[in-house]
C-alpha cells in the first residue's frame, strides 16, 4: 500500500535531526497483528508504529487501532538488542535516528530507533498520555477509563473519564507502589510488583535490611509480587521477605528479619546450633517463596556446608529415592543424640546367635540321649525337656536369619 504521507510526515514533534518524542499507536509482540508479515515476521517484534504528539496523524484508522490503516504511520524499533522495554499504546517514547540496514550502500539511510518510555507519571506501570480525539472513536471493549488505567499512579488527577486504549492484554493492578530509591541505589521495575534493587545498607532508615553494618555494605534484593497494601497516595514503598510473594536476597553484612517456618529450636545440636534466620549477620542467599523446588534434570543436586546441613520441618522430613538411600558417616544418632544405644551388626550377631544355636543343639542332643544308670532309662525331667529343645532348633536358626534388614546396611 502507498504510504501517502511518507515525505510530508514524519510523525514526530520535532525535526527527525534530533531526539524527538511520539504517541505509540500500535506494536507488533506476535504474528497476530496484521502487519506481523509486511514487516519482517518476526524480525519485526517489538515495532512500534507512532504518532505525533502536537499533530495527530490524518490518516487516523479511528475504527480499529490494529487495522490496515496503520500502515500509514511511521515506525521506530527498540534500540538496545539485549534490552526489552516494550511500551504500551499511548505511552509517549524517546525517538533517536540511526542508521539502517540500507546504509551499507547508502549511508545517508536512516531508520527511527526508540530507547524508552517517558516517565509522565513517575509510574513503572503505565505513563499513558491519551490523543483525545483519537480515543473518542473507540469501542468500550478496546478501552479502559482513566481511572482503570492510572489507579497504580496516585499522582494522576482521575477527575476524568475519558477512555484510553493501552492494548488487548495489559492489566492495571492497583496499589502497585514504586519502590523507595536511597542514595547510590539502581533499580530496575517490572510493571506489577516485580524488581531487582542494587543497594546498600543505610543506617538510620526504615528499611528491613540495615539494622546492622555500615553504610555502603552491598546487598541485591529481587523481589516478584508486591505485597498487599494501600498507602497514602504518591507514597512509596519498599521490600518485605515476609510479605512480598516470592524474594531472593543476597547479603554482605545484613541482618535480614525472615520469619523462617520452622526451626524448632534445633533440638538435634547438644552444642553450637545454628543461629536463627532472624538473627543472623553476614554474607548469604536468602530464598523465600510459597514453594522451593531445586531440580537437577542431568546430573547432581550438591549441598555443601562448613559446619552442618540442617532439614528443618513443621511436619515431616520426607527421602525417597528409587534406588539406594546411602550415609557415610562416623555415627549415627536416631531419635536423639543423647541416645547411647547403638545398633548391633546384624551379620555379626546372626553368626554369634547361629553358632549359640548349635551349641544348645549339641547339648540338647546329648542330654536327650543321657540314661540313668545301671537301668538304662532316660533322665526325666532333663530328657523330656533337652527334646523339646532339639525340636525348635530349626525354628530358631530361621528366625536368626530374619532379622537382618534387607534394606538398611551399616558398618
Amino acid at each position: 500500500m502507498p504510504n501517502p504521507f511518507a515525505q510530508s510526515y514524519n510523525g514526530t514533534s520535532q525535526s527527525p535531526e534530533n531526539t524527538t518524542s511520539a504517541r505509540v499507536i500500535s506494536i507488533i509482540l506476535d504474528d497476530t497483528h496484521p502487519l506481523f508479515n509486511d514487516f519482517g515476521q518476526w524480525d519485526s517484534i517489538g515495532t512500534i508504529f507512532y504518532d505525533s504528539i502536537e499533530s495527530p496523524s490524518p490518516y487516523l484508522p479511528v475504527k480499529d487501532p490494529q487495522s490496515e490503516a496503520l500502515s500509514y504511520y511511521p515506525t521506530a524499533k527498540p534500540l538496545f538488542p539485549q534490552y526489552k522495554a516494550f511500551p504500551l499504546i499511548n505511552e509517549i517514547v524517546v525517538l533517536i535516528q540511526g542508521p539502517s540496514l540500507e546504509s551499507v550502500t547508502a549511508t545517508s539511510a536512516k531508520n527511527e530507533y526508540y530507547i524508552s518510555v517517558v516517565n509522565l507519571w513517575n509510574s513503572q506501570q503505565q505513563n499513558v498520555l491519551p490523543d483525545q480525539i483519537y480515543n473518542q472513536y473507540l469501542s468500550n471493549n478496546q478501552t479502559k477509563t482513566t481511572q482503570e488505567v492510572e489507579a497504580g499512579s496516585p499522582q494522576i488527577d482521575n477527575s476524568t473519564n475519558l477512555n484510553v486504549n493501552i492494548g488487548n492484554t495489559f492489566v492495571t493492578k492497583k496499589y502497585i507502589y514504586p519502590l523507595r530509591p536511597y542514595e547510590g541505589d539502581v533499580i530496575q521495575e517490572g510493571r506489577w510488583g516485580n524488581s531487582i534493587r542494587l543497594g546498600s545498607t543505610v543506617t538510620g532508615s526504615s528499611n528491613l535490611w540495615s539494622n546492622t553494618g555500615n553504610n555502603g555494605d552491598p546487598i541485591t534484593l529481587i523481589r516478584n509480587g508486591q505485597y498487599g497494601v494501600i498507602q497514602t497516595p504518591g507514597e512509596y514503598i519498599l521490600e518485605d521477605i515476609n510479605l512480598d510473594d516470592s524474594s531472593i536476597y543476597l547479603t554482605s553484612n545484613q541482618q535480614i528479619p525472615l520469619v523462617a517456618a520452622s526451626s524448632n529450636d534445633y533440638l538435634s545440636y547438644t552444642s553450637n546450633p545454628p543461629t536463627l534466620p532472624s538473627e543472623y549477620s553476614g554474607k548469604q542467599i536468602i530464598l523465600n517463596s510459597g514453594r522451593l523446588v531445586l531440580n537437577s534434570d542431568l546430573d547432581h543436586i550438591l549441598l555443601s556446608s562448613q559446619k552442618s546441613i540442617n532439614l528443618n520441618s513443621q511436619l515431616s522430613v520426607n527421602i525417597d529415592a528409587r534406588s539406594e538411600f546411602v550415609v557415610q558417616t562416623p555415627s549415627i544418632y536416631l531419635g536423639d543424640t543423647q541416645n547411647t544405644q547403638p545398633l548391633v551388626l546384624g551379620n555379626d550377631l546372626v553368626s554369634l546367635l547361629t553358632d549359640l544355636v548349635s551349641d544348645i543343639d549339641s547339648l540338647a542332643t546329648s542330654l536327650s540321649n543321657q540314661v540313668n544308670g545301671p537301668d538304662g532309662t532316660p533322665l526325666a525331667p532333663t530328657a523330656f525337656t533337652a527334646q523339646l529343645i532339639s525340636a525348635k532348633i530349626p525354628e530358631y536358626k530361621t528366625r536368626i536369619l530374619n532379622t537382618l534388614s534387607n534394606v538398611s546396611n551399616t558398618i
